[in-house]
């Protein structure tokens, strides 16, 4: 009975090995975010163990990520400069997700991304302020803009599924829908390939106020899934942010030497900002 139990036991942890195997995606996913009319392509090279992200396409220096994917670390790589840096897991702070926007399309106020610049009188006084102002011969105080809210340091978003169902690509997707502060987001995400890390530009402080953009990420990789499509748009405008997954080739990823997923040897370490 002894020996049963035991080869029972041996039978039952091949099986559960298997499945599990069965069940990680092993591959290459490509990748195009747009975002104020740019675009940024990404390639996610997933091995059984680590996920590396890089630009493809782009002449600009940009880093590559390397997740470990049983610890969480990332280590960001710099070819430019033939350098790189470790984060640990909760050290990484906010997790920029990449776009083809200008470095300060993310700060852009809320309400504002990819919507028309507001035109300026000649004299480059805004509207009701100034020598064309009727208002002011009227006697009338001048209208001010009204200040649009910055998103709290504090709110939360909240990730609500529709009920919709779809393939894409092959994958069975659920959709999921964020609303805040009159933008709404709507995502199709599957959990038949890996959790979502999305892609880390550069180490981020920790404080200040966070855009819908950068939120919707960890939200989905919460749930352990994967999005193969992410739409961004305010009060039904023009999409502000697109996140499009455009081709999955899944298959075994060769390593040889192990360069894939290691810093070159003659790269330098440095040290963690401190924020």
């Amino acid at each position: 009975m002894k020996r049963h139990y035991k080869v029972t036991l041996a039978i039952a942890g091949c099986l559960a090995a298997l499945a599990s195997k069965a069940n990680a995606f092993e591959g290459r996913i490509e990748i195009s975010t747009s975002q104020d009319d740019e675009t940024t392509s990404l390639l996610y090279t997933v091995s059984d163990s680590f996920l590396r992200i890089e630009v493809t396409g782009n002449k600009a220096p940009t880093p590559i990520d390397i997740v470990d994917l049983k610890s969480g670390a990332l280590t960001l790589v710099f070819p430019h400069n033939r350098s790189f840096v470790r984060l640990n897991p909760g050290s990484i702070g906010r997790w920029p997700v990449a776009s083809g926007g200008s470095p300060d399309a993310m700060t852009k106020p809320l309400g504002t991304r990819g919507m028309p610049p507001v035109p300026t009188p000649a004299n480059g006084l805004p509207p009701d302020v100034g020598p064309q102002s009727s208002r002011i011969l009227s006697g009338e105080p001048p209208a001010l803009p009204m200040p649009i809210a910055p998103p709290s340091m504090h709110e939360k978003i909240e990730l609500k599924a529709t009920g919709q169902k779809d393939k894409i690509l092959g994958f069975a997707c659920e959709q999921f829908e964020i609303k805040q502060r009159g933008e709404t987001m709507k995502i199709w995400a599957t959990d038949k390939l890996l959790p979502f890390h999305p892609y880390v530009q550069n180490q981020r402080p920790r404080f200040g106020p966070r855009m819908l953009e950068e939120q919707w990420a960890e939200a989905v990789a919460a749930k352990k899934m994967f999005p193969l499509r992410a739409t961004l748009r305010f009060d039904e405008r023009a999409e502000g942010f697109r996140f499009e997954v455009k081709s999955i080739a899944p298959g075994k990823i060769d390593d040889k030497g192990a360069k894939l997923f290691q810093p070159p040897p003659d790269y330098t370490e440095i040290q963690p900002l401190q924020f």
